[in-house]
C-alpha cells in the first residue's frame, strides 16, 4: 500500500508540473457554472413575477434540458482524456518504464499507483462539483442533500471509470495525443453502444449493459441500484487489469494462448458478473430523493405484497398506431426501465411484446398513401422503420391472441396474472405513459377484483350519455380510453340500469343520475327512494329548467335546486358562464379541495343553478362550490345509516363534467381534479388509487445580487486564486 500511496504521490506531483492539470481546474467551475447560474436566476425572476416551482432541486440539477449535473457529466466526457493521456505513455516515450519494469516493484502498485493519482484528481473536480451544490442551498429552501450526494457519487464513479479507461489506452502508445484521441474514441463508444443494435433481442441486452451513457443518470435522478454500481466497478476493473496484464506480458515471457486466454477470461468473468448483477431479484436499490419519487406508494406495496403470481406485461404494438414509435423494438430497453419502480418489488415480472399491424385513428399515415390497403401500408411502415416484416403479425393472428378493438389498436400493455386479464393504456396528455395511480388501478382489477367499485349511472329518462362524444356528454371523464382521468383509467367499473325494467345492482357503490330530462314513472321513483333509504351513495347532477325531474326525490333530503340559472357579469364570458369558487369548507369532504380553494382555483359551469338545503333527515351538508354571492352551486350531503356513512353529491349543473368542459384550455379550469376528489370521496378514499406522494418543500428563493456574487465566487475568486496559485507555483519549480 506504500508504495501504491508513494507512486501516486509521484503522479500528481508530475501532473500538477504540467499547466494541463491547472488549466482544467481553472476553466471546469466556469464552464459547468453559467448555464447553472443562468438558470437559478431565471428561475427566481420568475417565482418574483408570480410563477411556482416544486421539486426545484430536481429542476436545476437533475433537469435533463438545463440541469447542472447532466452539464457536467458532458464536460468530464471531453476533460478526463487530457489528464490520462501521459500517465504511462509518458514512460514509454521516456523509456523509464523499462526500468519500473525491471525494479522489484509489482505491476499491480504500478497501475494502482497511477489509478490512485487519478482519483485524487478526480476528487478535486469532485469538490468544485460540491461546492456548486453548497452555493445552490443558498438559492434554494430545504434543498434535497440526498439528492445532490447521489448526483455526486454517480459523476464520481463516472470520473473513476473514465480514468480507468484513459489509463489502458495510455498504455498502448508512447504517444500522449495518440493516448488522448483514443481515450475519446472509447469513451465515445461505450456512450453510445447503447443505441446499436435494439431491435435483436438477443443482442440489445449485451449492447444496453455495456453504454455508460445511461449509468449515470440513474445516480443523476436520485436512485442508486447495485446494477449500476456494480457496472462501474466491472468497468473500472476491466480496465486496471488489462492494463496491468498488458505492463506484465512486457516483463513475462508468456505463450499467445496462455495471453489470449488470460484475456477471454477476464472478459468472461466481467460479463458473467454483469449478468448476475442485472437479474431483478439480485438487485438492490436505494431511493435518495426527499419525495421517495422512485419508490411506490404505500397501497401500491401492500397490493404487490398481496401477489401469489408473477405478472405477466404484454405490449401490443400496431405498427400504423400514431404511437407506434413508444414501444419500436429499438425502445424496449428503455422502456423496461420505465417499470423499474414496479420491477423493484416485483422482481419476478414478465414483460413481452408483440407486433402486428390493423386498422388505427393514424389520420396523418392514411392520408400518406390514399386508397391502400393495412397490409399494404403496414408494409411500406415495416420497411421504413427497418421491421422484419413477416415477424409482424395481421389482424386475424393477433385476434387469436387478443381483441384489440374495442382498444381502438392503440399501443397498449396488456397486463396477466394467473387466469385474470386488464388492459394497460397510455393517453393523450404531455406524460402519455401510464403512472403509479393508473397501473395500481389496472393491478387492483386483477389481485383485488372484489374490490373494484362499480359506478353505475341511471338511463331511461334522456340522461347525459356515457358512450357518445358530443361536447355536452360524460364519454370523456367515464369511458374515454385516451384520458388519463377517465373513471375506467383510475380503477373503477362502469355500469348503466334502467329502472323500468331493472333493479338497482347490488354491486353499486355509486348511483349517478345525471341530468334526467323526463319524470321518472312512480315505480322508478319507489326504487329509488329504496335506494336512499338504504343508506348506499348517490350522485345527483342536475340543470336549470330540468330540476323538477329530481326534486321528488332530493326534497326529503333538505336539498331543493333553484328554480333558474344564475347570472354573473363578466367581462370576457356569457352571464350565464360561471367560474365558481372551491367553498371554506370543501376540504372538510376532501382535503386537496382545501389547496385547490388556497391555489384560487375555479371550476368552469356553463349555466348552472343554485342549491338551497337545511340539514334535515340527519345529513350533515356542506356547499363544495360556490358563486360570487357565496350561493352554493354543489353541495355534499353525509349521515350515518346502518352503521355505515352515506354520501351523496348534488350539482347545479351538468356541464362542468362535459366532454367539453374538461376539454377547455381557457380559462384553466379545475374541474378534473374535483370529479376526481369526488370519486374518491364517494369511495372513502380507495380509488383512484392514492400513490402517497410526498410533496417537495424545497423551493427557489434567489435574488440578483446573490447570483452576482456567485459569478464573483466562482468565475473570479476561485479561477484567479488558482491561476495565481499555479503561475506562482510552476515559477518556482522552474526556477529550481
Amino acid at each position: 500500500m506504500k508504495v501504491i500511496i508513494r507512486i501516486a504521490r509521484q503522479e500528481l506531483s508530475l501532473l500538477f508540473h504540467s499547466p494541463v492539470a491547472w488549466l482544467i481546474l481553472i476553466v471546469f467551475p466556469v464552464q459547468i457554472g453559467i448555464n447553472f447560474l443562468y438558470y437559478i436566476q431565471m428561475l427566481g425572476r420568475a417565482q418574483r413575477m408570480g410563477n411556482h416551482f416544486n421539486d426545484v432541486t430536481s429542476i436545476v440539477f437533475a433537469g435533463l434540458q438545463e440541469g447542472f449535473y447532466p452539464g457536467v457529466k458532458g464536460t468530464l466526457y471531453f476533460y478526463i482524456p487530457l489528464l490520462t493521456m501521459g500517465l504511462i505513455s509518458r514512460e514509454t516515450h521516456s523509456g523509464s518504464i523499462k526500468l519500473l519494469l525491471s525494479s522489484p516493484i509489482k505491476v499491480k502498485d504500478i497501475v494502482l499507483g497511477k489509478y490512485v493519482a487519478m482519483m485524487g484528481y478526480g476528487a478535486l473536480l469532485l469538490v468544485i462539483i460540491c461546492l456548486y451544490g453548497v452555493a445552490g442551498s443558498f438559492f434554494i429552501t430545504d434543498i434535497d442533500w440526498m439528492l445532490l450526494a447521489s448526483g455526486a457519487m454517480g459523476l464520481y464513479l463516472l470520473i473513476c471509470a473514465y480514468s480507468a479507461i484513459g489509463l489502458f489506452m495510455s498504455s498502448l502508445t508512447t504517444y500522449q495525443v495518440v493516448a488522448a484521441i483514443s481515450t475519446l474514441a472509447v469513451l465515445a463508444g461505450l456512450n453510445f453502444v447503447g443505441g446499436l443494435f435494439q431491435g435483436n433481442d438477443t443482442v440489445r441486452h449485451i449492447t444496453y449493459f455495456m453504454s455508460i451513457a445511461g449509468r449515470t443518470e440513474q445516480f443523476i435522478f436520485g436512485l442508486i441500484s447495485t446494477q449500476d454500481i456494480i457496472y462501474f466497478l466491472i468497468v473500472i476493473g476491466f480496465f486496471l487489469a488489462i492494463t496491468g496484464m498488458r505492463l506484465q506480458d512486457q516483463r513475462e515471457a508468456r505463450s499467445r494462448t496462455s495471453r489470449t486466454a488470460r484475456y477471454f477470461g477476464l472478459v468472461g468473468l466481467c460479463f458473467l458478473v454483469g449478468y448476475l448483477s442485472t437479474i431483478p431479484a439480485l438487485t438492490g436499490y436505494i431511493d435518495m430523493t426527499a419525495t421517495q419519487t422512485h419508490t411506490l406508494g404505500n397501497q401500491s406495496r401492500e397490493l404487490v405484497s398481496k401477489m401469489e403470481h408473477p405478472l405477466k406485461v404484454t405490449t401490443y404494438v400496431n405498427i400504423l398506431d400514431n404511437n407506434y414509435y413508444l414501444g419500436a423494438p429499438e425502445k424496449k430497453s428503455e422502456d423496461e426501465r420505465i417499470l423499474t419502480p414496479y420491477r423493484r418489488f416485483m422482481p419476478d415480472m414478465k414483460m413481452e411484446y408483440v407486433y402486428y399491424y390493423d386498422f388505427s385513428n393514424n389520420e396523418g399515415l392514411y392520408k400518406n398513401y390514399p386508397g391502400e390497403s393495412d397490409a399494404a401500408i403496414a408494409k411500406k411502415v415495416s420497411d421504413i422503420q427497418d421491421l422484419d416484416f413477416r415477424k409482424v403479425l395481421k389482424p386475424e393472428a393477433v385476434k387469436k391472441i387478443v381483441d384489440l378493438n374495442p382498444e381502438e389498436n392503440r399501443l397498449v400493455r396488456l397486463l396477466e396474472y394467473g387466469d385474470k386479464k386488464t388492459f394497460l393504456r397510455y393517453y393523450n396528455d404531455i406524460r402519455i405513459y401510464p403512472g403509479e395511480q393508473e397501473f395500481t388501478a389496472a393491478l387492483k382489477r386483477l389481485v383485488t377484483p372484489a374490490d373494484i367499485p362499480v359506478i353505475t349511472f341511471l338511463r331511461g329518462n334522456g340522461e347525459r350519455s356515457i358512450i357518445k362524444a358530443g361536447d355536452a356528454e360524460f364519454r370523456t371523464f367515464v369511458n374515454e380510453l385516451t384520458f388519463r382521468g377517465a373513471l375506467i383509467n383510475q380503477g373503477f367499473n362502469v355500469d348503466t340500469v334502467n329502472l323500468a325494467q331493472q333493479d338497482i345492482p347490488g354491486s353499486t357503490s355509486v348511483l349517478v343520475i345525471a341530468d334526467p330530462k323526463t319524470a321518472f314513472s312512480p315505480e322508478v321513483q319507489q326504487k329509488l327512494a329504496q335506494y336512499v333509504a338504504s343508506g348506499r351513495n348517490l350522485f345527483v347532477i342536475t340543470e336549470p329548467g330540468s330540476q323538477n325531474v329530481v326534486t321528488p326525490l332530493l326534497q326529503p333530503l333538505g336539498i331543493h335546486p333553484g328554480p333558474t340559472a344564475i347570472q354573473e357579469e363578466s367581462r370576457d364570458y356569457a352571464p350565464d358562464f360561471i367560474l365558481a369558487h372551491f367553498a371554506d369548507s370543501a376540504g372538510t369532504i376532501a382535503p386537496k379541495l382545501s389547496g385547490y380553494k388556497a391555489d384560487n382555483g375555479v371550476v368552469s359551469m356553463s349555466g348552472t343553478a343554485g342549491i338551497g338545503y337545511h340539514d334535515t333527515a340527519g345529513f350533515h351538508i356542506v356547499p363544495l362550490l360556490v358563486a360570487k354571492n357565496n350561493e352554493a352551486l354543489a353541495i355534499a350531503a353525509q349521515r350515518k345509516v346502518n352503521g355505515k356513512e352515506q354520501r351523496i353529491v348534488v350539482t347545479g349543473d351538468a356541464d362542468f363534467m362535459s366532454s367539453a368542459e374538461l376539454g377547455r384550455r381557457k380559462p384553466y379550469n379545475w374541474n378534473q381534479p374535483l370529479i376526481t376528489e369526488m370519486f374518491r370521496w364517494f369511495t372513502y378514499g380507495t380509488f383512484p388509487v392514492n400513490t402517497g406522494a410526498i410533496r417537495s418543500k424545497d423551493a427557489i428563493d434567489s435574488d440578483d445580487q446573490g447570483i452576482l456574487m456567485m459569478r464573483i465566487i466562482f468565475f473570479g475568486v476561485i479561477p484567479g486564486g488558482l491561476l495565481i496559485f499555479s503561475a506562482v507555483l510552476l515559477l518556482y519549480r522552474r526556477r529550481r
